[in-house]
């Protein structure tokens, strides 16, 4: 099996058996569902947007059940890794590592996903012209902002990291970011940040502080009772939640319940049901389907509506399929052309 290093709390591409390192499987599993709802919700949206689904009510139901804990799961899942990989860590290296492993693909595939968009012409939901082209790829473009959201909780979560080794209080240091997260968690909603470039940054950090702050999670199997009470108060969440939007309380309470939910299923040893490999394969290039998955769903979407397919239930395994599997195929393309690594993978 390939793997994929988390020393310093973002995922590197998936590299060879003389690489392996030391598994937290949970997380490869955790990520393996995190990606698999992030490709649907992408299908989902972008069948609604073209008019393929036209329950409203219905997309905005299971839009909401997605949206609502998917994105924070890969915050929170970096923040556990976080606080053992960056200690008396030297910020320089530190730094270089965030622009290699977090910008360089932020950037490069922003110009790719626009290139692809602008070849698309008006086949694409909302199309795009050359003078629209991003030269700066700021404020964040389409789904590539959660690159640029961790890249600044990274940074910021090392500069508090460095004060605490400073001032001699590292052995707190779980328990000053558990403060920290209780104190954003109250005081975020309140200060509602309208800026594209570093809205959502601010929107998602505390997901990735508490994280740190139960760092203490990773490596250890829930009870089958734990497991079991988690997965009774994420599915009370969602349905007594208000309708709108979740508050980022309860969007942090579905993010840590599915976790224990997630880390009870896998039985984090090598061996594990076929399902749980399966996941754990997926989680291995979350990163490389992360960044390419849209351009296969969104191409598969426009030839099936070309040749008058537009059943939906085809739009979205078809789309979720290729989302999934086309990137990885992407990446054993440029494995063995030597390109993996320029492409940010």
């Amino acid at each position: 099996m390939v793997s994929i290093s988390y020393t310093d709390g973002v995922p590197a591409a998936p590299a060879g058996p003389a690489e392996q390192k030391a598994r937290f499987h949970a997380l490869d599993t955790a990520k393996g569902i995190g990606i698999i709802l992030v490709v649907f919700g992408h299908a989902w949206r972008g069948a609604f947007d073209a008019g393929i689904l036209k329950d409203s009510a219905l997309f905005h139901t299971i839009d909401r059940a997605i949206y609502a804990w998917h994105m924070p799961l890969f915050f929170f899942l970096s923040g556990l890794v976080f606080l053992g990989a960056v200690q008396s860590r030297r910020a320089a290296p530190f730094l270089a590592s965030r622009l290699r492993r977090l910008i360089w693909p932020f950037a490069l595939w922003t110009w790719l996903f626009f290139g692809v968009k602008l070849l698309a012409g008006g086949s694409a939901n909302y199309p795009v012209t050359l003078a629209d082209f991003p030269v700066v790829p700021l404020p964040p473009y389409e789904h590539l902002w959660f690159l640029w959201a961790l890249f600044l909780s990274h940074i910021v979560g090392f500069g508090l990291v460095a004060l605490l080794e400073k001032t001699g209080s590292e052995g707190w240091a779980q328990e000053v970011f558990a403060v920290l997260g209780v104190l954003l968690t109250v005081l975020v909603p309140f200060f509602y940040v309208p800026s594209p470039t570093f809205g959502s940054a601010v929107q998602h950090f505390p997901y990735f502080i508490f994280g740190v702050a139960l760092g203490g999670m990773v490596g250890t199997r829930p009870s089958l009772a734990l497991s079991v009470l988690a997965a009774g108060i994420f599915t009370l969440t969602l349905v007594i939640a208000p309708s709108g939007g979740l508050s980022l309380l309860a969007s942090l309470v579905l993010t840590v319940m599915a976790y224990i939910v997630i880390a009870g299923i896998d039985p984090d040893t090598r061996e594990a049901p076929a399902p749980v490999q399966l996941l754990r394969w997926l989680g291995l290039y979350s990163l490389p389907i992360f960044l390419a998955h849209t351009i296969f769903s969104a191409a598969l979407r426009i030839g099936l509506l070309s040749y008058g397919f537009d059943n939906v239930v085809l739009h979205l395994v078809g789309a979720t399929a290729i989302g999934l599997l086309g990137p990885i195929l992407l990446v054993m393309i440029t494995r063995r052309l030597r390109i993996a690594k320029l492409l940010g993978f």
